[in-house]
């Protein structure tokens, strides 16, 4: 994740930054986080949303966390077999909705869903 921070921030400005480690760490381990010995996050689509919308909320980084959740979820998708092609209009949209408190990470899975496809 810091290296996604680092990357983004020299390409595209801002600064650089780690507000709390203790939140950086949180936001890291939420998508695979569980309750009673049960997953909270049991598909694809739920864990890369888990990842945008912990690091958008939770804003362990100094600048870039926006960018930075969408750049994990992305990248998690992709290690995982699914080509994520959303429009980047839409796709700002929903990072925008979820900094603003408008959009959950039920409705960002969903938005992953449905712009996507497993690789071949």
């Amino acid at each position: 994740m810091i290296e996604i921070h680092h990357d983004q921030i020299k390409r595209y400005g801002g600064r650089p930054g780690i507000l709390d480690v203790g939140i950086l760490k949180s936001t890291v381990a939420m998508p695979s986080s569980t309750f009673d010995g049960k997953y909270l996050h049991t598909s694809i689509y739920e864990i890369a949303a888990a990842y945008l919308f912990y690091i958008v909320r939770d804003h362990p980084f100094v600048d870039g966390n926006k960018r930075v959740g969408a750049v994990a979820s992305i990248i998690f998708l992709m290690l995982n077999g699914v080509d994520f092609q959303a429009d980047e209009d839409d796709l700002e949209e929903t990072v925008l909705g979820t900094a603003e408190g408008k959009i959950d990470k039920a409705a960002i899975a969903r938005f992953f869903e449905k712009n996507s496809q497993i690789a071949k």
